[in-house]
C-alpha cells in the first residue's frame, strides 16, 4: 500500500516541476537579452542577423488519477459439517433353550446298625416301705364338739400317720384341714389312740388316714 501512494504522488508533482523549469529558463533568457542590450555586446544589426529561434511550450494536463481499489479476496464460504448419527446396531436377544437337567437319584447312605449299648442299672434308691393302710385293731371315733353340731359344722380330716412295730401309733399330722379347727382337735386327740397290728418289720409304716365329721353319722 505505501508503494502504491508514492507512485500516484510522483505522478501529481511532475508536470508542475516542468512547467517551473520552463518559466526559470525564460526569464533567465530575457534577463541575458536585456544585459547584452544594454552594453551594446552586440548591435541590433547584429541581432536581426541572427535567426529567431521560436521556442514552443506545450503544457500537458495531467490524466486524472484513477483511484485504486484493492481488490478483496472473496471470503471462503463456512462449510457445515453435517454431522452423521450412526445408531449402533441393537443387539439381538438370543434365547437359548432352558437345558433338561437330569434328575441323579441321590445315593441312599447306608444303613448303620445301632449296637444296643447296655445302659446301667439305676441304682436302689433306699425309699421308706410303704404299706396299705392298715385296719385299726382300736378305733375309738372322735367327739363331735357340740358348739360344731349347733353350727352344723361338717368337714373331713386327713392325716399322715406314723406307725411304730408294735402298733402305736408314733406321729399323726394334719395336711388336709377340716375347715374348722375344734373338728380338727378331735379329730387329732381320737387318732392318738388308736391301735393297729403290731408290724414284723422293725421300721415305722407311714399311710394316709381320713376321719369324718357328718351330722347324720353321730
Amino acid at each position: 500500500m505505501s508503494n502504491t501512494a508514492h507512485s500516484l504522488n510522483s505522478l501529481v508533482y511532475k508536470p508542475k516541476s516542468i512547467i517551473f523549469c520552463v518559466a526559470l529558463s525564460i526569464v533567465s533568457h530575457l534577463f541575458l537579452a536585456a544585459f547584452v542590450y544594454k552594453t551594446g555586446v552586440f548591435s541590433t544589426d547584429d541581432i536581426a542577423s541572427i535567426p529567431a529561434k521560436t521556442i514552443s511550450v506545450s503544457l500537458v494536463e495531467p490524466s486524472p488519477i484513477r483511484q485504486v481499489i484493492p481488490v478483496q479476496p472473496p471470503k471462503p464460504k463456512e462449510i457445515k459439517k453435517k454431522r452423521i448419527i450412526t445408531q449402533a446396531p441393537s443387539p439381538k436377544t438370543v434365547y437359548k433353550k432352558p437345558e433338561v437337567v437330569k434328575k441323579t437319584d441321590k445315593p441312599k447312605p447306608p444303613v448303620v446298625k445301632k449296637k444296643a449299648v447296655s445302659s446301667p442299672l439305676p441304682s436302689p434308691v433306699n425309699k421308706p416301705t410303704l404299706f396299705t393302710s392298715p385296719q385299726p385293731s382300736y378305733q375309738p371315733k372322735p367327739m363331735y364338739p357340740n358348739s360344731a353340731r349347733r353350727r352344723g359344722a361338717e368337714g373331713v380330716v386327713v392325716f399322715e400317720i406314723s406307725i411304730a412295730n408294735n402298733g402305736h401309733v408314733n406321729n399323726a399330722i394334719i395336711i388336709q384341714s377340716s375347715g374348722y379347727s375344734v373338728l380338727d382337735r378331735s379329730a387329732m386327740k381320737a387318732i392318738k389312740t388308736w391301735r393297729f397290728p403290731a408290724s414284723k418289720f422293725n421300721t415305722f409304716s407311714t399311710f394316709k388316714q381320713k376321719v369324718e365329721f357328718r351330722l347324720n353319722g353321730y
